[in-house]
């Protein structure tokens, strides 16, 4: 998740103000800045954009799968899986690269401005979504990297995936039944309304502790496919409920009816659930099933985090059957004109409910954190024991003074659950970990945010100088026998849950927080780059993170540093000198390292030179232009970036920190804008230098890919290639191209006239997606002329025996065509034609061999000097393969 690193937000001006005053330590000494200039992102257009400090990534990428409108139906996954599978693979093997510990906290790469080393998270892995424990094993669920297991009682355990063969990676829920030995896994990332990417249903696994998950484990049929699970809860009297992102779901626990489909019990807005223009009309959050009544009575929460007509509770008294819900108020406490997403909880003795709930009229504004409930009837009433004020004033590290109160993202970040065996013992997550062992009279941040601002932060000290803390944004928790067990952004941590055995400084910080993050390899790259290290023998590899910044993994390291705080977005790293890299915060804002970020404190080592943009994207692309010298001392490249204007930065590399705070735009100049509107945004782009004068940025040819009008999906989507081949800007012919998210457009490296041209196409096709001119392909070449009027385009179809699977990137590698998709990389000839092109996996098939790509998405594929393609996937790490075996 988005999470801002500062305590206040100043504007550039008052940053570059205390960088002044900063300069002015005594050398060798450390400084901590109060106001640091990473910001919350800024609001992006449209009806469903994010706001300041929302999760847009997520709805973004999920835009770029289901453009022009909101969904899918149901098979697509399962579909574009069979497909992959029937392709002949090459004999590429991948080998996992960032399969070190990734310390956020390393003392030498402490930049006060940039980084976040300090904050007290320690390791940190992938954001967990899932997780339970039992019979001395933990069950890790990431975004999506699949499910990933641990002993608790072997002393040199590692985590061991094994959900490798199954159709989806991203994981909803995640409930260990320890007297039947099995492991239920929910599929389909549900924190957001427009979540990152949607599952293939419920899996259900006897023997965890050795076993692995196959597609033969799938409870049902399709019926969950296309559709994220937020919860699973039991009846007690034979059935499973899925909360899903289109209604509320049950299904038999017998094995023996494994193969039966699901069956739809609740259903807010039945007509919606079959119009793709209308994805957020059937949310169910949680239920809740009071434990001594044997199921006959089913409490749903339904609702969309922004606010509907259909937001509210739902209750059955007849067993949840199809037809016996109805929306009833809570009594109490509860505000009903106000409810968003609820999760529920019970305590051990079945006898109390809680309840965190959100409230959609603050959300983008306030905190939307409506309050933390109990109660001793389904239907109330419900009594608040908490609320923002409440819980930041309980040693939080953020708060309104910081414009970023407790609840902020309550409708994403959200978990409530009780002890076992303690009714008044309750933990809530929220962006932060509280806990009250007195049914709410008194409140504890046992996992703050970080620990700058507290009086024990030392930037001086290894360890920062406080207890470890646990990452920020809470999406997950179980307790087993003495354990309590957290889920977050930043993987998994745990600590005794006796409040006899546990312990907590004067501030009520947990001292005691145990971090098992190594080796949990469930990390969620947007982009990887490479460069030789100057300072040792071999080649760096850098990449941006969601939700944990910019890593670096220098060569012989044992481990991986992050330099980037914050969430990381594209990178670009020298090739020739890998210690300068430009990375991405967010929507642009562009930080510029030339000594991989190295610093014990010390200001300097990483400043600002973000492009001035009135509307980028989320991850926004920017590029080197491909064979130039930069204007500055010609060593290294120049640069391009794309938001809704496509920009150029001449000077590359050899920028100055002076000449960027001498400048307000740091030296990026304007080419091209898409509209007047500010709605329209680039998503892929190529720049490519006159080889007769790669100094002489004038004669650059330049292409970009767009996306625009009503954040780019909806009725009123549009998507477009413009370029400046032939001399002027033009917008090219798209007709009879899909009408879908062109993820991403480049120039043929071979072609010295920059005439030929790969444009690539995210989402499915028509019969998974209504919108008009879908479309069925993916892939495309395009051959540029000039004509009388200005350019001109004929494009060539490549999808041939291409998957139907969204397209995420592509490159040229020799004479071969590489495409990065959802699940995983695919290879052609580049040469070929529609009657000889032949697609085939790279590697071995998906959970073979350890030497196959896990089933994840390719974000990002990057050609390195060191002979390897390197993939950056969301969610499971940069893994490479040769580029002589492709």
């Amino acid at each position: 998740m988005t999470f801002f690193s500062v305590r206040r937000h100043a504007g550039r001006r008052a940053v570059l103000a205390g960088l002044v005053v900063l300069g002015t330590v005594a050398a060798g000494g450390a400084a901590y800045a109060a106001d640091r200039p990473i910001k919350p992102p800024r609001p992006v257009a449209g009806q469903h954009a994010g706001t300041a400090g929302l999760k847009t990534f997520a709805t973004q990428v999920a835009q770029a799968r289901m453009a022009p409108y909101g969904s899918v139906a149901p098979g697509e996954y399962s579909e574009a899986l069979a497909d992959l599978r029937g392709l002949r693979g090459t004999v590429s093997p991948w080998f996992e690269v960032t399969d070190q510990p990734y310390d956020a906290d390393d003392p030498n790469y402490r930049d006060p401005f940039f980084s976040n080393s300090g904050g007290g998270w320690g390791n940190v892995a992938g954001r967990v979504t899932g997780l339970d424990a039992g019979r001395g094993y933990m069950w890790a669920g990431g975004a999506n990297g699949g499910i990933f297991r641990k002993s608790l009682t072997s002393r040199n355990a590692q985590w061991k995936p094994i959900s490798e063969r199954i159709l989806a990676l991203s994981t909803g829920d995640l409930v260990y039944d320890d007297r039947a030995d099995t492991l239920w896994y929910a599929t389909g990332e549900a924190n957001t309304g427009g979540t990152t990417y949607t599952g293939a249903g419920v899996y259900r696994l006897r023997n965890p502790r050795s076993a692995g998950f196959t597609d033969a484990d799938r409870v049902g049929g399709d019926e969950l496919e296309s559709r994220s699970i937020n919860q699973l809860k039991f009846d007690g009297r034979g059935l499973v409920y899925a909360a899903t992102t289109r209604g509320l779901w049950r299904h038999s626990t017998d094995p023996k009816r494994h193969r039966e489909p699901w069956q739809l019990v609740l259903m807010p807005n039945p007509a919606s659930d079959g119009d793709v223009t209308k994805p957020y009309d059937n949310i169910v959050n949680d239920v809740l099933i009071p434990p001594a009544e044997r199921g006959a009575t089913v409490l749903a929460n339904a609702a969309w985090r922004s606010g509907a007509a259909y937001n509210g509770f739902y209750l059955s008294t007849t067993g949840g059957a199809p037809g016996s819900f109805t929306k009833q108020p809570l009594t109490g406490e509860v505000n009903n004109a106000d409810v968003g997403n609820a999760e529920f909880a019970v305590s051990g003795d079945g006898r109390r409910f809680t309840m965190v709930l959100e409230q959609p009229s603050t959300v983008g504004v306030a905190s939307n954190l409506q309050g933390v409930f109990v109660a001793g009837a389904v239907l109330g009433p419900w009594t608040k024991i908490a609320d923002s004020t409440e819980l930041e004033n309980s040693g939080s590290a953020i708060g309104v003074d910081q414009s970023y109160p407790v609840g902020i993202q309550a409708w994403y970040n959200n978990f409530i659950e009780v002890d076992p065996a303690r009714p008044d013992h309750i933990y809530v997550g929220l962006e932060e970990v509280y806990e009250t062992e007195d049914g709410g009279a008194t409140w504890k941040t046992i996992g703050p945010y970080w620990n700058f601002g507290f009086d024990c932060f030392d930037p001086a000290q290894p360890d920062g100088g406080c207890p470890p803390t646990t990452h920020p944004d809470q999406h997950s928790i179980a307790v087993d026998g003495s354990t309590v067990f957290i889920g977050n952004d930043g993987g998994v941590y745990t600590r005794p849950v006796d409040p006899a055995r546990s312990s907590e400084n004067t501030a009520g910080h947990a001292t005691d927080w145990a971090n098992h993050n190594a080796g949990l390899r469930t990390l969620q790259y947007y982009s990887a780059g490479t460069g030789r290290d100057p300072d040792r023998r071999g080649v760096l590899v850098a990449g941006g993170l969601q939700d944990n910044g910019g890593s670096l993994l220098r060569p012989g390291a044992r481990k991986q540093v992050s330099p980037f705080g914050g969430d990381g977005g594209d990178i670009i790293v020298n090739p020739r000198n890998g210690c300068q890299i430009l990375n991405e915060y967010t929507f642009l804002v562009l930080w510029l390292t030339k000594n991989c970020g190295v610093s014990q404190g010390q200001p300097g080592s990483i400043f600002d030179v973000t492009v001035p943009d009135v509307n980028a994207r989320f991850t926004a692309p920017f590029r080197v232009v491909r064979g130039s010298k930069n204007v500055g001392d010609g060593s290294s490249e120049r640069w391009v970036a794309g938001g809704n204007t496509f920009w150029r930065h001449d000077y590359g590399f050899s920028y100055t920190a002076a000449q960027a705070a001498a400048e307000d735009d740091n030296g990026w100049k304007p080419q091209y804008t898409l509209d007047t509107t500010g709605q329209r945004l680039i998503v892929g782009m190529d720049g490519v230098a006159d080889p007769a004068a790669p100094a002489d940025p004038a004669k650059d040819t330049y292409i970009a890919s767009w996306c625009g009008q009503s954040n780019c999906n909806s009725a009123g989507f549009t998507r477009g290639v413009a370029t400046n081949w032939g001399g002027a800007w033009t917008e090219l012919d798209l007709t009879g191209l899909p009408n879908r998210f062109p993820n991403n457009v480049v120039f043929d490296p071979y072609d010295r006239t920059n005439s030929t041209i790969y444009l690539i196409f995210n989402g499915f096709n028509r019969r998974f997606i209504d919108g008009p001119g879908a479309g069925v392909k993916h892939v495309y070449r395009g051959k540029l002329s000039r004509t009388a009027t200005g350019v001109s385009v004929a494009w060539t179809d490549l999808s041939v025996g291409f998957p139907d699977v969204p397209a995420t990137d592509v490159v040229v590698a020799g004479n071969k065509l590489v495409v990065g998709t959802d699940l995983g990389v695919l290879v052609a000839d580049r040469r070929a034609t529609p009657g000889t092109i032949k697609w085939r996996r790279v590697g071995p098939r998906p959970g073979e061999t350890p030497l196959s790509l896990p089933l994840t998405t390719a974000f990002d594929l990057h050609v390195s000097a060191d002979g390897f393609l390197y993939a950056a996937t969301h969610g499971r790490g940069i893994w490479k393969t040769p580029l002589a075996l492709l």
